[in-house]
């Protein structure tokens, strides 16, 4: 577990110096259209149709760890030639296009190493304290891709592109291949080889009713906020102004926030369970976050993006842990590798599909006029409006999975709302 976190720790370098403003910035920099740029916020989700292939080599091989490491080695490597697109003497225009394509390819391998992963550290992490440990994970890993980011980001604003952004993606890389070291010393609990067939290890998730309610959420709010997440960097970098270094500020803020809010949240769902977590989280993600990015264009004052930093990191601090462990608890230990892959399946294709459309409907929103009470409401701000209404009622969805134990979202806002009035009077 603690190995891990230096593995993770390693290669949160690496998605952050290959996705996010860096990828952003690079493909703006080649002469990327909106389409590029939403394409290649959504293309990784729509890779994760090779999520059941992990599984089923997982199940025949029954050597997750060596899978794991090939497939990561292979898949890491391949950014390198994505680097290099600039020198490759491609037509005019072509470039942002190779570098989305090859996005894709590099993904599917991220989507099967992921796949193999979530059921290999299922096995690892004992249930009881999985909250607390991917609460500490992921707010450690936050930190670690916050000093990345800074760092990314004042090296962008101070080199010449494209030679900035190709230097950020290769060290990115070299991290990366650092981590698949590591990955190669955890300890990989003995599982059976099992024959089955590819399109058995596809069905199966599809055949549990409960998962399926699971499913349908999961879907869902992929979809919605797939719908407005990739034009919020480029609203920034464009609508707003920020350079690269603000952006990484935002980045600083949400990451410094989120160490002490994922952990608090894995203790919650250890203690009350994964849904009440995760209906909170998701309300949190859609009411707060996408008004405060529209309130920072209408009033051109960057303090409500700060401000949505906080947020951020408190909402995908509970959602992020709280929906890894929905997934690992709604699943039988049996084969859970398989109801993993399908999860990454039908989500994956959720988040391709409502990425794909955000950007004829920002075109569509673009081209409506402002409303008469706000001159300077742009498409941008259409979208994340509608983004935010999908967001906030994803929470009805949850009411149909079965969680043993778990609280219901009343009684732990009651208790939160007890806990919050004790420690007042105490503090007086």
């Amino acid at each position: 577990m603690r190995l891990s976190l230096a593995e993770g720790s390693l290669v949160q370098v690496f998605l952050n110096w290959t996705s996010g403003s860096v990828l952003i910035g690079y493909l703006l920099t080649l002469g990327a259209s909106p389409t590029h740029i939403a394409l290649v916020g959504s293309v990784p989700f729509l890779a994760q149709v090779a999520s059941p292939l992990g599984a089923w080599a997982a199940e025949v091989l029954g050597r997750r760890r060596s899978l794991s490491v090939l497939l990561s080695v292979v898949g890491r490597l391949l950014w390198l030639v994505a680097a290099f697109v600039p020198q490759m003497g491609l037509p005019a225009g072509a470039a942002p296009t190779v570098v989305v394509l090859l996005v894709f390819v590099a993904s599917s391998f991220q989507a099967a190493i992921g796949t193999v992963w979530t059921a290999w550290m299922g096995d690892v992490v004992p249930e009881g304290r999985r909250g607390r440990y991917f609460g500490l994970r992921t707010g450690v890993l936050g930190l670690v891709g916050m000093g990345a980011n800074l760092g990314a980001g004042a090296f962008l604003d101070a080199v010449a592109a494209p030679l900035s952004f190709q230097v950020v993606i290769a060290v990115g890389v070299f991290t990366a291949l650092l981590g698949a070291g590591l990955l190669s010393l955890h300890y990989d609990p003995p599982t059976p080889r099992r024959q089955v067939a590819p399109l058995a290890v596809l069905m199966t998730p599809f055949r549990d009713r409960n998962f399926r309610s699971f499913l349908s959420f999961a879907v869902y709010w992929q979809f919605m906020v797939l719908l407005g997440a990739p034009f919020v960097l480029p609203y920034f970098l464009e609508e707003l102004s920020m350079s690269f270094t603000q952006v990484a500020y935002w980045s600083s803020i949400a990451a410094l926030t989120s160490l002490a809010s994922t952990t608090l949240w894995g203790r919650v769902a250890d203690a009350a369970g994964n849904k009440g977590v995760l209906a909170i989280g998701t309300f949190i993600a859609g009411a707060l976050l996408p008004a405060n990015w529209i309130l920072a264009g209408l009033t051109g004052d960057l303090t409500f993006v700060w401000i949505s930093a906080f947020f951020d990191a408190v909402a995908w601090g509970a959602i992020t842990p709280a929906i890894f462990n929905l997934a690992l608890v709604s699943a039988p230990k049996e084969g859970r590798v398989s109801f993993v892959a399908g999860y990454s399946l039908v989500t994956g294709v959720a988040g391709f599909v409502g990425g794909a459309l955000s950007s004829p409907l920002l075109a569509l929103f673009q081209s409506l006029p402002a409303p008469s009470f706000a001159a300077n409401w742009t498409g941008y701000h259409t979208l994340f409006a509608v983004s935010a209404l999908g967001r906030v009622f994803a929470w009805v969805l949850l009411r149909r999975v079965s969680e043993e134990r778990a609280w219901r979202t009343r009684d732990l806002l009651r208790s939160a709302r007890t806990a919050w009035r004790v420690s007042g009077k105490q503090w007086r």
